[in-house]
């Protein structure tokens, strides 16, 4: 076996950028992994990965790229894209390995050094052009766990052992910070910043994923990271969603369903066995904060890894639409996925100190919400939406949500008892909240005290309570603005079964609730 030189990552940098017109330029180096894609087609007949290694050499500042004028100015990671015909021949490592590669070219792109390894058979020579091993970060295995070769060269298992020491180290350094530097450089997001028709990334968990109904071109994933997007008028369509309609109309179609789709599947048998999931423990679903939908279509699906529920990734060049007030991801194909990411601590952190607090709507926190109701139970602490649909009735919840409709007209709002003259108010709100949407029936004595100040009466004529209870709906209605302006109200729900021979069902139903006059 040949002897290798090996360069470090800022050697193989300063290398390239020193001699700028060298085609030819071949690199061997050992680096630590961090963020690798899955793999994806090209426009031709390869496929593809990149990450990114560092090691000793490169900036431990949060630097993202070199500068084209300085030939000192190293960046503190150096992308390194992999190609193959065959996409089973390239890497998958995971974040913190440590890969060794030979025969890395250095080409230039804008100005800076862009670093391709190919593999795969070469037809003159038949060995590989690039050759890789891995090893694992987290243990001390002398052994690779994956290599292109059984022909590769004996490692050094000593340079491996002085990576692994400072991959440990550089765990709490600036430039492994997932929501890059203060200078505004960085495309990370949080959801609840995220911003409409922008391109970003956004480090997140997966809890839901599934085919759109009736079709096999249509992925969505239900992507989380602990933060609240925030409330949208429901008249509110994007631009971009617009054009996209005119593409496809069944685009806009299939994507709008998912206002119609609860989060969570939630079914009873015809003998009346609740088939609930009951608490966070059993599922492993967070309670409190958005699952914003991320949208594939097409090609898109034949050629990439797609990510599945439970994992942990990054998405890179995301970009976002409205339909109909609901913010949505989807995946263009300048899109790449970082799979197998390890939990954010600051994520699980923030996520932990809400349920301590009971923040369970961020926007409609106090000082972001309008005086409209007021409960029976002010030590009641607040649940969402999810959590109420994922626990097992009967129980009671206190919610802070929007009220996004209502049913019937309001002039079937107020019926006849039967055997009296006397009418009674019978209502049904779509509310809403960060989590998810339900439908709450308000009907008799608790329809009384939420109207507490309106008698109900025949409202098929005009008349003075008719206009009241107009003009009550349409301040729990008012959403043309977001954000601040939303109308989040507290709203007691209790939750109950209702059986028949043939099935069961289950009931929400609003309790101990009024409107301030």
């Amino acid at each position: 076996m040949p002897d290798y030189a090996y360069d470090s990552c800022a050697g193989m940098w300063m290398k390239r950028m020193s001699d700028p017109d060298s085609s030819k330029l071949h690199m061997n180096v050992y680096g630590i992994v961090r963020d690798p894609t899955a793999v994806s087609k090209t426009r031709g007949s390869d496929s593809k990965m990149t990450l990114k290694i560092f090691d000793e050499s490169t900036t431990t500042e949060e630097v993202s790229y070199g500068s084209k004028d300085d030939i000192n100015d190293i960046p503190s990671e150096i992308p390194l894209m992999f190609f193959d015909a065959n996409p089973y021949e390239l890497p998958r490592p995971a974040d913190g390995d440590i890969i060794r590669v030979h025969r890395v070219q250095a080409q230039m792109y804008n100005g800076r050094p862009q670093f391709i390894a190919k593999t795969g058979k070469m037809l003159n020579y038949g060995h590989s052009k690039t050759a890789w091993c891995l090893f694992r970060g987290d243990d001390d295995s002398e052994e690779p766990y994956a290599m292109s070769s059984e022909r590769s060269s004996a490692p050094d298992v000593g340079r491996v052992r002085e990576l692994r020491a400072y991959a440990r180290r550089a765990k709490s350094m600036p430039f492994m910070s997932e929501f890059g530097n203060t200078m505004g450089a960085s495309k990370q997001r949080r959801i609840c910043d995220i911003k409409q028709e922008e391109f970003f990334d956004v480090y997140c968990l997966i809890i839901d994923a599934y085919f759109v109904p009736g079709t096999e071109a249509s992925y969505v994933m239900m992507v989380w990271d602990g933060t609240d997007v925030p409330p949208l008028p429901p008249s509110m369509t994007t631009a971009l969603s617009q054009q996209r309609e005119e593409m496809d109309p069944s685009l806009l179609e299939l994507e709008s369903e998912l206002d119609k789709r609860q989060f969570y599947s939630h079914g009873f048998d015809p003998r009346g066995q609740e088939a609930i999931p009951e608490g966070e423990m059993n599922t492993a679903v967070p309670l409190i904060g958005s699952a914003l939908p991320v949208f594939m279509h097409g090609t898109k699906l034949d050629l990439d890894e797609i990510p599945s529920p439970g994992e942990w990734i990054k998405i890179r060049n995301l970009n976002t639409q409205v339909v109909k007030g609901q913010l949505q991801g989807f995946v263009s194909p300048g899109t790449s996925f970082i799979r197998n990411k390890a939990p954010l601590p600051a994520i699980l952190q923030a996520y932990n100190l809400r349920k301590q607090q009971n923040l369970v709507a961020s926007w409609g926190a106090p000082g972001h919400s309008t005086n409209i109701t007021v409960t029976k139970h002010p030590n009641m602490r607040y649940s969402t939406i999810r959590e109420m649909l994922m626990s097992k009735p009967p129980n009671r919840h206190k919610l802070r949500v929007i009220v996004r409709g209502f049913s019937p007209d309001l002039v079937d709002m107020c019926q006849p008892v039967k055997g009296s003259k006397n009418f009674e108010f019978g209502v049904r709100f779509r509310i809403i909240d960060a989590t998810d949407s339900a439908d709450v029936n308000l009907c008799g004595e608790e329809a009384a005290l939420f109207f507490h100040n309106i008698v109900p009466t025949d409202l098929t004529k005009p008349s003075s309570t008719r206009e009241r209870l107009a003009k009550a709906m349409k301040k729990l209605l008012k959403h043309d603005s977001i954000e601040e302006s939303a109308p989040w109200i507290d709203l007691c729900v209790m939750q109950y079964i209702i059986r028949d021979k043939k099935s069961s069902r289950r009931v929400f139903q609003a309790f101990g609730t009024s409107m301030i006059s």
